[in-house]
């Protein structure tokens, strides 16, 4: 393994270019190890001992003066001051043991050892992997594809993905992504993407039931339906988990996002609408037309 060198940007954005950036930029400071896969998109592995096979490097999600998120290399920022980092895997060495365990470059690097390492520096990441690989490293690895593959796969009903590593007094937050397929069987032609203008309609309720949102409330403004940009909307304008949870949906899909308080209201609530702070959301949304065309 070698210390991580500059390198081009993943052939694709990590959760897709919007959705890395809505997470990435709201991810909470370690506190607690991570010991097993938290999402359906990672996966444990035990390398053999010896070299492990493959290079890291850094990845940093910079929160601007605007607050909008850029993508890139490290290039000096202090993820605690200037936003958020994770370690991607780089290279990897055909038949090593890494290639053999299944890890892919771009994958991104969970925990070593045990130890959740998603605050770390690649630096650190390989210091930790050369202090066990003489007895075998124990890794979790996060496929950055997963989540947002499983999303835009008409026959995968459930998706999920750590947004957060969990900290000394909260669980890691994890969304996670229910699908209903359209009724009638009909297939779909057309899947919702990042830029495309949605109809839909949509409840919002707390873990335990009680309704805090949804069209009853847009129907006293006049509204019967909700339409929005997916991916683009203004900062504020709609819940974030929409953009992350509603992608290649069809028309007449509904889908069940549970979204984790950093996704959701966060240590503020909403007290307007009895949304405590840290609270887990449930929106219940229906897909009803994509660019003003209904499928």
């Amino acid at each position: 393994m070698r210390l991580p060198t500059s390198a081009p940007l993943a052939r694709r954005a990590v959760l897709g270019a919007a959705q890395f950036a809505a997470l990435s930029s709201l991810l909470m400071p370690l506190r607690t190890p991570a010991i097993a896969p938290r999402a359906a998109d990672e996966f444990a592995v035990t390398l053999e001992a010896g070299p492990p096979g493959f290079s890291v490097r850094d990845l940093v999600v910079a929160v601007g003066p605007t607050g909008r998120s850029t993508l890139g290399p490290t290039g000096g920022l202090r993820p605690d001051r200037d936003g958020t980092s994770r370690v991607l895997v780089s290279d990897v060495v055909a038949g090593g043991p890494a290639a053999k365990a299944g890890i892919e470059p771009d994958a991104i690097i969970v925990a070593v050892g045990g130890v959740n390492v998603e605050r770390e520096s690649a630096a650190q990441v390989v210091e930790r992997v050369q202090q066990l690989q003489d007895k075998g490293v124990a890794l979790i690895v996060k496929d950055p594809y997963a989540f947002n593959d499983a999303l835009n796969i008409p026959t995968k009903l459930e998706a999920s993905s750590a947004v957060a590593p969990a900290t000394a007094s909260e669980p890691a937050q994890i969304i996670r992504v229910r699908k209903t397929p359209p009724d009638g069987g009909g297939g779909c032609t057309r899947q919702a993407q990042n830029g495309d203008l949605i109809e839909m309609s949509y409840e919002g309720r707390l873990a335990d039931g009680t309704i805090f949102d949804g069209m009853e409330l847009a129907k006293q403004r006049g509204d019967s339906t909700i339409q929005f940009v997916l991916g683009r909307q203004p900062g504020g304008q709609f819940p974030p988990s929409w953009d992350v949870g509603m992608v290649g949906m069809c028309v007449g899909e509904r889908r069940t996002i549970s979204v984790p308080p950093v996704l959701g209201f966060g240590k503020l609530g909403l007290p307007k609408r009895g949304v405590p702070p840290d609270a887990a959301l449930v929106y219940d949304v229906e897909l009803l037309g994509v660019n003003g065309l209904r499928y």
